[in-house]
């Protein structure tokens, strides 16, 4: 019988829709008893200047995408307004999962860092592009602006749409407080800076930080590792590729690791 790296293990999940569903199938398949409430849904973002980014789309040389969200919500304006991409203009994506949510829109991606993160993005994109462009960057009202301040200290002409909105959903508040209160999790799953937030919003409650104190916090990142340890909270472990998949391996081993202690 093959052991199960997360037998009997609370989890922690603050992912929304598909992305949340499959994370806890995954926690569950390997033993972990899952506990999914989404800490960041979305809605369309309401930037004055969006008319006007998708009425000259079609003059700028590069669309960068940083999220699988931005995709979506990019591709839904094109729908509704009945405008197509130039096949001149090229696409970048920060990383595999926004890749393949292009793709799944027939787009061809002309570049993919090889690590995932903003940081990352922007340094092997510059020196992959050599001449000044002009860019386009749909993203969320919470993202930084890393890849847009870095692209501008190199004389490229960036402009960013907020395309959608990041925010905490009501109705999780209370979830998330009566979850902390009841259950004592093990681990809790992070996957960007935005869950982190919206999390300890919720657990700085002073009746709820000795179960709090007891958890061990996951990052999928350096970001969103940066964002936990701003708390005054400590990452117990973090994957060198900053995709679930590896977030799930990274738990797995730190919990088999424990586990032979």
């Amino acid at each position: 019988m093959i052991p199960l790296p997360l037998k009997g293990k609370k989890v922690f999940i603050p992912r929304s829709g598909k992305q949340g569903k499959d994370l806890s199938e995954k926690i569950g398949k390997l033993g972990g008893e899952p506990y999914l409430i989404p800490l960041i849904a979305f809605r369309e973002g309401k930037d004055p200047r969006g008319r006007e980014y998708l009425n000259n789309l079609n003059q700028y040389d590069w669309v960068i995408f940083t999220s699988q969200n931005g995709v979506e919500f990019f591709f839904q304006h094109l729908a509704d307004q009945n405008i197509f991409l130039s096949p001149k203009t090229k696409i970048a994506a920060v990383g595999d999962k926004t890749k393949e949510s292009l793709e799944r829109h027939h787009i061809k991606v002309s570049f993919v860092p090889t690590l995932f993160s903003a940081d990352d993005f922007a340094k092997e994109f510059r020196d992959a592009n050599t001449h000044a462009k002009k860019v386009l960057i749909p993203k969320g009202n919470l993202a930084r602006d890393t890849i847009a301040q870095s692209l501008k200290s190199e004389h490229w002409l960036v402009d960013e749409w907020i395309i959608y909105d990041t925010i905490f959903p009501v109705e999780s508040r209370k979830r998330l407080a009566s979850l902390l209160e009841h259950i004592q999790l093990d681990f809790a799953l992070f996957t960007s800076p935005s869950t982190v937030r919206h999390f300890m919003e919720i657990a700085k409650e002073p009746k709820l930080l000795n179960k709090v104190k007891r958890i061990e916090f996951i990052s999928i990142g350096p970001v969103t590792k940066k964002a936990i340890e701003e708390y005054g909270w400590t990452v117990s472990t973090s994957p060198e590729s900053y995709t679930v998949d590896d977030m799930i391996d990274c738990l797995c081993k730190l919990n088999m690791k424990r586990e032979e202690i």
